[in-house]
């Protein structure tokens, strides 16, 4: 039996559960709205959606870096509670707008860009919390606990979208992410005494950008392991949006059967994230990382290759639990990489990485999927290929085979 004084097997303190339930119930409302703009924008048409997403997506990716910064300079918790607030009068105010004048194009690209702005504050402050809040020991299970959240919320968030949109369009799905905005403002205000304030930041606004920057790419390992999730996000991020419906077509399945898919990897996914939650993280997550990269690569090459649906069904929870693997001992170790103070610029480097990622082969892969020679099936072969070369390339890296999470 593992001794009770190893700290990996400490309790998670309570302020970082307070701040995962609102953090869930948040989550569950933006996968809501995200649902409603979606669905709003394509009753317009294919190439006025395409423009809301962009519109989304643009100023988010801009101002990243400026919202990492920001997030460093006043506190995480202070930018969370400002974007939270905003998000808060934002959807509040839709829901008598859609009601009034309905939704029409111009309003529907004027809240996509105004969500994308706060996004770029919100997102770095966010995913910086759980470093700020645990131990960094405990930080593989405090990731992994909000990884399983985040597996159940996908699948029940598009789901309440979907009744709520239903019900009363855009205005309930507004209403509800506005009740959900309100519920995490009440749990910051709880934790705003239990998180130590940042410290002073001597420099102006582009020097920290450019210090964290610095702090990112100078450093060995955050180097390495920033460009191996590149990478991988490139790889296998696109799978569930873009390569698990294509398949599904190229199989002649229905989309319930696509979801299926999707959901299959997401178990994959859920397995490894109740076991690093349960048991902690295994010893040498550089190594595990690479580990994950091979196992996810087994999968895909049983996607390209297996057309009953069991197997194909096995083959995606397989990809997922390489996925699962990979993530849950590569974000720990990124996180624990740099200092309490860096936490902000860190995520929002990651978050800008992660979109160039998949702004670049999200259309490489679905052109390649169109070439009769190639198709869908030849790639995701590819993609298993790529991500076994991955895998190789990592655990022939000293600087990830050693490294440790605390």
């Amino acid at each position: 039996m593992t001794p009770p004084t190893d700290p990996d097997t400490q309790r998670i303190p309570v302020r970082y559960w307070i701040w995962l339930f609102g953090a869930a119930v948040s989550l569950l409302g933006d996968l809501t709205m995200t649902f409603g703009i979606g669905w709003s924008a394509s009753q317009h048409g294919g190439r006025v959606a395409g423009l809301v997403l962009l519109l989304a997506a643009a100023p988010r990716a801009a101002l990243l870096l400026v919202g990492g910064a920001v997030g460093d300079r006043f506190g995480a918790p202070r930018v969370l509670m400002a974007s939270c607030a905003a998000m808060f009068a934002v959807t509040a105010a839709l829901v008598p707008t859609t009601l009034a004048i309905g939704e029409p194009v111009g309003l529907l690209l004027v809240l996509a860009l105004v969500v994308g702005v706060i996004d770029a504050f919100f997102l770095p402050s966010s995913r910086s919390m759980p470093r700020l809040l645990v131990p960094p020991e405990q930080v593989p299970r405090a990731l992994a606990s909000f990884q399983v959240t985040g597996v159940v919320f996908a699948v029940s968030g598009t789901a309440v979208g979907g009744v709520l949109v239903a019900w009363s369009g855009l205005a309930a799905a507004a209403g509800f992410d506005a009740l959900t905005f309100g519920a995490m403002i009440v749990v910051l205000v709880l934790l705003r005494k239990t998180i130590a304030p940042p410290g002073r930041m001597p420099t102006g606004m582009i020097r920290s950008i450019v210090a964290g920057i610095q702090v990112a790419f100078g450093r060995p390992l955050t180097r390495a392991l920033l460009i191996t999730m590149t990478v991988a996000a490139g790889l296998l991020m696109p799978l569930d949006a873009l390569l698990f419906p294509l398949l599904a077509r190229s199989h002649g399945w229905s989309a319930s059967t696509a979801g299926l898919l999707v959901a299959s990897r997401s178990l994959g996914v859920g397995v490894i994230a109740l076991r690093i939650l349960m048991r902690g993280a295994f010893p040498r997550p550089g190594i595990f990382a690479a580990v994950g990269l091979l196992v996810a690569a087994v999968g895909l090459f049983g996607l390209s290759v297996f057309d009953p649906l069991p197997l194909t069904f096995a083959a995606g929870v397989l990809s997922g639990i390489g996925v699962g693997t990979f993530t849950g001992h590569v974000l720990p170790l990124l996180m624990n990489s740099v200092e309490r103070e860096f936490q902000s610029r860190l995520q929002s480097i990651v978050v800008l990485c992660q979109s160039i990622a998949l702004v670049v082969m999200n259309p490489i892969l679905g052109s390649l999927s169109d070439v009769g020679s190639v198709g869908i099936t030849g790639v995701c072969l590819a993609i298993s290929v790529a991500s076994a070369l991955t895998g190789f390339v990592v655990l022939t890296r000293p600087v990830l085979r050693s490294a440790t999470v605390s």
